[in-house]
């Protein structure tokens, strides 16, 4: 499954990435997260509740930076497991300056999915996902933009 989007934020791109670049607080946007263990300053590990369909629990996910080039480009795996799920996922942002005080964050990921996944409607899991990735850019818009990044 492949996505991607573009948002762009009314930040100077150095604290965008400073944000994105930091997993205590990128973290805490993630919809519905319960824990967060950062491991050293490449890896970390979360689990977040989640519901797609029939399929509701605790997924926890390692993530690993993969590359980074600061300020404008960070890419990331992640594997995670749970209810009998399991995710493969890569992923990417690409900060864009537009002006001082804009930037424009592109973002890519691909995910492989198994387990009970395969047995529900890849329109419904887009739905789910598309859901879960908005509400994730959304609180990373809002914490920005109001200068908040804690």
């Amino acid at each position: 499954m492949h996505l991607e989007g573009t948002y762009v934020l009314a930040t100077p791109r150095d604290k965008v990435w400073s944000f994105i670049s930091d997993p205590e607080k990128i973290a805490h946007c993630l919809p519905d997260l319960q824990s967060l263990e950062v491991k050293d300053s490449k890896s970390f590990s979360v689990t977040v509740k989640v519901g797609i369909s029939f399929i509701r629990g605790s997924f926890k996910f390692d993530f690993t930076l993969v590359d980074q080039k600061p300020p404008s480009h960070s890419s990331f795996e992640a594997t995670g497991k749970g209810a009998g799920v399991s995710v493969r996922l890569s992923a990417s942002m690409d900060l864009k300056e537009i002006d001082a005080n804009s930037t424009e964050l592109a973002w890519k990921s691909d995910a492989q999915l198994g387990g009970l996944l395969g047995e529900i409607s890849p329109s419904l899991i887009q739905t789910s996902t598309n859901k879960f990735t908005q509400q994730f850019f959304e609180c990373v818009k809002t914490k920005l933009e109001a200068g908040s990044t804690s």
